[in-house]
């Protein structure tokens, strides 16, 4: 497998394979901004994965500036004809790896409902999962009653913290999109 970094040149190709992963979701602002360096987040870093020259899915990680020791796991997903082969295993290890090489102390990720069996993997790799239920930061356009979950794992010796429902950012990124489209 290689990880290519998204830029530029292979933005459409990351564009087509994330918007085929997540068909609901368009990542391409958030592709554009890491190239960009946007700076509203402390770190946007995201890449293709190929196998051959054939690419299977996308990877990343983000931070906010307010949690700097804490990498979130963006846009991970392998496209449905290479699942159950163990790419998401292998692509989810290299993450960790980056995000460890990069310094952070968590990997977190959010999720909502939809994606369990995305959610299988999270457990197995050892995430812990808790119900993100933040009333001030709910995202207007997504289905009333539909959960989201934070995942989290430690990438050091130190026990896991809960997020705790402390802001994500949820409601102004679902207002952003919203009017995007």
């Amino acid at each position: 497998m290689e990880f290519r970094k998204i830029t530029k040149t292979n933005l459409a190709i990351a564009s087509k394979i994330q918007n085929e992963i997540f068909p609901m979701e368009d990542g391409t602002e958030n592709f554009i901004e890491s190239i960009e360096k946007n700076p509203y987040r402390k770190e946007m870093d995201y890449y293709l994965v190929y196998v051959g020259n054939v690419p299977i899915g996308v990877t990343g990680i983000y931070s906010y500036h307010e949690y700097p020791n804490d990498a979130w796991l963006a846009w991970f997903g392998v496209l449905p004809n290479f699942r159950n082969q163990g790419y998401g295993d292998l692509i989810f290890d290299w993450t960790v790896l980056l995000a460890k090489k990069k310094g952070y102390q968590t990997l977190r990720l959010y999720s909502d409902e939809t994606f369990r069996d995305a959610h299988q993997l999270y457990k197995k790799k050892g995430m812990i999962s808790e119900v993100y239920d933040n009333p001030e930061d709910k995202d207007p356009y997504e289905p009333d009653g539909l959960k989201t979950f934070i995942f989290s794992m430690s990438l050091t010796d130190k026990k896991i913290n809960y997020w705790n429902h402390k802001k994500l950012g949820l409601k102004e990124q679902g207002i952003k999109e919203r009017f995007r489209n």
